[in-house]
């Protein structure tokens, strides 16, 4: 689905007010977030990876 639509994800902080928790109750460090639908997604691993290096690219 990103690699669909990448303009429709963001990366944000986990500890937004907002932000959903991991299964075992803990903050994300970052998580995403799907701008059409309103909510957070988790991505898979080389998406993070790639968001990461878009926002810090050294």
């Amino acid at each position: 689905m990103y690699t669909l639509a990448p303009h429709r994800y963001e990366l944000r902080s986990g500890k937004a007010c907002d932000a959903t928790l991991c299964p075992y109750g803990n903050q994300y460090e970052w998580i995403g977030y799907d701008l059409n639908d309103k909510e957070y997604v988790r991505f898979t691993k080389s998406v993070f990876k790639a968001l990461i290096n878009l926002t810090n690219p050294n």
